[in-house]
């Protein structure tokens, strides 16, 4: 009977350890747990916003293409030749080129003058020569007078085209165009001539000298 009791009252004080230890390890597996989340929590990632399309580049249109950048800069320098000519101005920037010999002068002034009679001719030999790389003095006025010639003759053109679409209109197209090749192509001819003798003259001094709008326009394209 005694031995009954003992292991009764041994049942009852083991389920009152237990309870106990299980209250005093609870706040510890409670902290651990608590723990663990805390520091097993994963960190927060930031996704990067996807690429927008720039407002100040949205609004520009596409790179001009090469062609589109030719005509662009022809078409300035064009009007900046053209006011300059109303203002009676031929030549800009002109100085001595105290390393052009007189060698350099007479060649650089015939690559004007000899335009009268065989155009491109002596600019484009004086450019395929070997010594062209190394006489700046002549290059330059050999390049600004091949040009030069060139806008001559593509003027030239340009009109003869236009005279010939205006003489097919009866009657009027024929005035206009009798107008023109009577009194006016005799004058520009005439200011050809004049013009490709002052810039000669001008060469032959030792000068070099920017041709309103052509030099400029040389210039941008990187020939000289």
């Amino acid at each position: 009977m005694e031995n009954r009791n003992d292991e009764q009252q041994n049942a009852v004080d083991s389920s009152e350890t237990g309870a106990t230890g299980n209250e005093e390890t609870s706040p510890e597996s409670s902290d651990s747990t608590y723990d663990t989340g805390s520091i097993g929590e994963p960190e927060e990632t930031l996704i990067p916003p996807a690429d927008e399309p720039d407002d100040a580049g949205s609004d520009e249109g596409p790179e001009p293409s090469p062609a589109e950048q030719f005509a662009d800069s022809a078409r300035t320098q064009a009007g900046a030749a053209a006011s300059a000519l109303r203002r009676g101005e031929f030549m800009h920037s002109a100085a001595i080129d105290v390393t052009a010999d007189s060698d350099d002068r007479l060649i650089a002034m015939l690559c004007y003058v000899t335009q009268f009679l065989i155009p491109l001719v002596m600019p484009a030999i004086v450019l395929l020569s070997a010594s062209s790389k190394k006489r700046p003095f002549q290059r330059f006025h050999a390049i600004q007078s091949l040009a030069l010639s060139t806008t001559f003759i593509l003027f030239g053109l340009l009109l003869g085209v236009s005279l010939t679409i205006v003489a097919v209109v009866p009657i009027i197209g024929w005035l206009v165009t009798g107008l023109v090749v009577a009194c006016l192509m005799p004058l520009l001819v005439l200011m050809g001539f004049l013009a490709l003798a002052y810039y000669g003259f001008q060469a032959y001094q030792g000068k070099r000298f920017s041709i309103p709008g052509l030099t400029s326009f040389l210039q941008d394209q990187n020939w000289i």
